[in-house]
């Protein structure tokens, strides 16, 4: 896993299949759309776990989806956003 962004990691699952793992559930829903909304990036079934005072977040997606793809994607979000939507709940 490597992580490219406050509370964001990237990495590949079993079977080469890309990931990304979300510290949070409203940042989740954030990423979520701003992947569909702005490079039509959808994932295919996700995943989540308890934690103290939330959760996290798997988004596995197709097997085409590089794991390129995703980090240039999520390039263009500026840290101090993902931080500000994050801080919402924590």
């Amino acid at each position: 896993m490597k992580q490219i962004l406050p509370y964001i990691s990237v990495g590949l699952a079993e079977g080469n299949r890309c990931i990304i793992v979300v510290e949070d559930y409203e940042l989740f829903d954030f990423i979520e759309d701003f992947l569909g909304e702005e490079f039509d990036l959808a994932y295919e079934y996700r995943t989540s776990k308890e934690r103290p005072g939330g959760e996290i977040i798997t988004m596995f997606f197709p097997l085409g989806v590089a794991p390129e793809i995703i980090e240039a994607s999520l390039a263009n979000l500026p840290p101090a956003e993902v931080e500000r939507v994050y801080n919402l709940n924590n």
